[in-house]
């Protein structure tokens, strides 16, 4: 039997679980799925146009702040180990392209230059980067609607001009961070046997039929070897008329220590994510905030009464982003150093891509870290929603010591799983005992770095 064959078929498939498989290769389950969705950013998109501009000040209705920023991005974040980019099955956004798309395209290939994810990850980390200052989104329910709205009219742009669904595959950010952390989830989507994918001289995966399309995003299920591309939108499962596509269970993890594909784009957002994250829950952090607000202000211009308004409205905003790409370099810079000095004589920039990938668990427990509080906040917001509509009062209180002591524990939870996940892809790229202790060095470095940052700001008073 090929060793391939008997492997794959030692893995168990959850679509052989009751009606998975139908459900999943029904014309209909998607779209419908896809519809209910859409209706729901549409509502989402009213009532945040419906608000007033500064919940702060202004009062309103917080519809749509807490549903995507309290509970549709945390949601997303906590269950990435568990379900993958399952989400880009559902996406309103990424269906609005593809109904575009079966209207009129001009079906175009996506430029070759621009086949990187390089866009994704600017788009992610000015957002997040301008938040606070800038953009305001978590507390503008109208910005948040013009940027639900902007997305969503470049879905249509991209699908109406290049082909398949380039918007998902190279500028999506939330697609481009679920790519990234999908490394770690616990199921995978890949064929059950090679062998039957190279005998098979017709591959319906890739042009389709007319039981589904080709694969959307490009992806190969013969060749495929992690899940950062793959929007698990079921195409394959559908298409495929040898019925060799599986999604199966595995250990968290798996990609980062087996893929030998990796990125630059995808090691520089890492370390932005845990970067700008740590800024974020720092700036939460009353002494942290002070500290940041009092260095920015004492390098305006013109810091008098008169142009208060200028370094509010304008200086602010301008170092918000200045600050988060300074430190992001530096972050960066310091494990490119260390890389350097790991490998001396060898191609510093793979050794630096290869040893980041170490830090997508860590770089993931950030994240929840930031979402924890945000998760609460939204959980209790329909918890009142619920108890107004059942004629009770549920009023729950955060309490801000225990959360912190659950990102304490994610933190270092995600620096234990990085050390563990930098042991076995050093010794992978490693050539010899010394190249491989060299590489532990340069990654606990600048893990214990993260970690010591992060555990400084997570000890501060939040008031």
């Amino acid at each position: 039997m090929d060793k391939n064959m008997a492997e794959n078929n030692e893995k168990s498939d959850l679509l052989d679980v009751y009606f998975f498989r139908n459900l999943v290769k029904n014309r209909f389950f998607r779209p419908v799925v896809n519809i209910v969705f859409f209706i729901a950013l549409l509502i989402i998109i009213y009532f945040g146009l419906s608000s007033e501009p500064d919940l702060r000040f202004h009062g309103g209705i917080p519809f749509a702040t807490t549903m995507i920023w309290d509970l549709w991005h945390p949601i997303l974040a906590f269950t990435i180990i568990l379900l993958g980019r399952l989400w880009c099955f559902a996406c309103p956004i990424g269906a609005v392209g593809d109904w575009t798309q079966s209207v009129f395209s001009l079906n175009k290939k996506y430029p070759e230059k621009y086949r990187n994810l390089w866009i994704a990850v600017i788009l992610f980390l000015f957002i997040f980067a301008a938040e606070r200052h800038l953009f305001m989104f978590t507390r503008n329910p109208p910005n948040t609607a013009y940027l639900l709205l902007f997305f969503t009219g470049l879905a249509v742009v991209m699908g109406a001009i290049f082909e398949k669904r380039s918007f998902c595959r190279y500028i999506c950010p939330i697609g481009l961070v679920l790519g990234v952390f999908s490394m770690l989830s616990a199921v995978e989507l890949r064929c059950k046997s090679r062998k039957t994918c190279q005998d098979h001289d017709i591959k319906e995966c890739v042009i389709g039929n007319e039981a589904g399309k080709g694969c959307p995003v490009g992806e190969f299920p013969q060749t495929m070897e992690r899940n950062n591309q793959c929007i698990m939108c079921m195409e394959c499962v559908s298409s495929c008329s040898k019925e060799n596509i599986r999604i199966s269970p595995r250990l968290p993890g798996a990609d980062i220590i087996k893929s030998r594909k990796t990125h630059l784009d995808e090691a520089y957002l890492v370390h932005g994510i845990i970067v700008i994250f740590l800024f974020v829950m720092g700036m939460e952090r009353l002494q942290f905030r002070n500290m940041i607000i009092n260095f920015v202000r004492s390098t305006a211009p013109f810091d008098t009464l008169i142009f208060r308004d200028f370094f509010v409205n304008y200086w602010r905003n301008m170092w918000a982003v200045i600050i988060f790409t300074l430190i992001t370099l530096g972050a960066v810079g310091l494990m490119y150093l260390s890389a350097r000095a790991s490998f001396p004589g060898r191609s510093t920039k793979q050794k630096f891509t290869d040893l980041s990938y170490a830090f997508i668990p860590l770089s993931l427990s950030v994240y929840l870290a930031e979402n924890t509080f945000r998760l609460l906040k939204g959980m209790f917001f329909l918890a009142g929603i619920a108890g107004e509509f059942l004629g009770k009062v549920w009023e729950f209180a955060i309490d801000f010591e225990t959360i912190n002591q659950l990102q304490i524990i994610l933190l270092i939870a995600g620096f234990i799983f990085t050390v563990w996940a930098g042991y076995l892809i050093s010794k992978r790229i490693s050539q010899s005992e010394k190249e491989l202790r060299q590489s532990m060095i340069a990654i606990s470095i600048v893990a214990v770095v993260y970690m010591f940052i992060g555990v400084k700001i997570l000890t501060l008073p939040i008031i």
